[in-house]
């Protein structure tokens, strides 16, 4: 099949049957809906089957669960598991347009053979007000570093990736964490592919209180060896440099909230970097201590 909707699940059921009404209502129908259950306690489970098996549902739905590992992990897992050619994470909260999928299709058919790495669309609000900027051209073929860090391209998007491409990649698992930057693997994939961006709104964002892009800046404090990592990928040359600065400042933060010391610190290729944003780093560290963890 074309397309694997991969969704991570933790203690959403109430929202999935709205994503599934919106898979329903896909006016392409060359996908699966591949659910990765994050250790729920919830009905997730019973409301995943319960899907899976109502009468009238034309995709198959794979349901899978996990010990609670934090989205990383269940993006791995759902990797693995990936039967499509392309691989879409749509999260629980969040829906799609009635013809996202179509959409997907139309657009990789004439790039398939140009060897990127997948399509950017946009993220809406709504299905006409988007979220943050408008790629800098619609059907242009770039990469991820240039188009959305280099060229200041700020927003959520909608990320469609070739499967067999990103199973060549994995998020790291720390021990005792269970977060780190979606966009760590992206960067990674923007070193070596182009991919397709599209000026169109295929999915539909909801910010709910108390979920990930809420709450970014403090699960990086609280797991900050996977927010080290992050930063590490931005301090390439590759980047525009206010934003390695303003990564090295927070590679520097994280180090002192994972209490490691000065050496590990500059265990880095851009030590000179690590110097210059030391004390901007410390000084970050003590005013998130004080505010995030009072």
């Amino acid at each position: 099949m074309l397309i694997t909707v991969f969704t991570p699940a933790y203690n959403r059921a109430h929202l999935l049957p709205r994503l599934y009404e919106s898979l329903c209502k896909q006016t392409f129908k060359d996908f699966e809906w591949v659910i990765v259950d994050d250790g729920s306690t919830d009905d997730t489970k019973s409301l995943s089957l319960s899907l899976s098996s109502r009468e009238g549902t034309d995709f198959p739905i794979r349901y899978f669960y996990q010990e609670n590992g934090g989205k990383p992990s269940a993006i791995n897992t759902g990797m693995d598991l990936a039967h499509g050619e392309l691989f879409f994470i749509v999260d629980s909260d969040d829906v799609l347009t009635s013809d996202a999928l179509q959409a997907i299709h139309d657009d990789w058919v004439p790039v398939k053979d140009k060897g990127l790495c997948g399509i950017s669309y946009l993220r809406g609000y709504s299905e006409t007000k988007p979220i943050g900027d408008l790629h800098p051209v619609d059907h242009g073929i770039s990469d991820f570093i240039t188009v959305r860090i280099n060229q200041h391209t700020e927003g959520d998007k909608a990320e469609i990736w070739v499967t067999k491409i990103l199973q060549e990649y994995k998020y790291p698992i720390f021990p005792g964490e269970k977060f780190i930057g979606e966009s760590y693997i992206w960067y990674q994939l923007a070193e070596k592919y182009d991919m397709l961006f599209v000026n169109k709104i295929i999915y539909i964002t909801e910010y709910l209180e108390g979920g990930l892009s809420q709450s970014g800046k403090t699960m990086r404090i609280k797991y900050p060896l996977g927010a080290i990592e992050l930063c590490k990928v931005c301090m390439s040359p590759r980047y525009c440099f206010s934003y390695r600065e303003k990564k090295t400042m927070l590679y520097v933060a994280y180090h002192f909230f994972a209490k490691k010391s000065f050496k590990e610190m500059m265990t880095t290729p851009y030590k000179r970097l690590v110097l210059l944003n030391y004390i901007p780093g410390y000084l970050l560290y003590r005013y998130w201590n004080w505010r995030f963890n009072k």
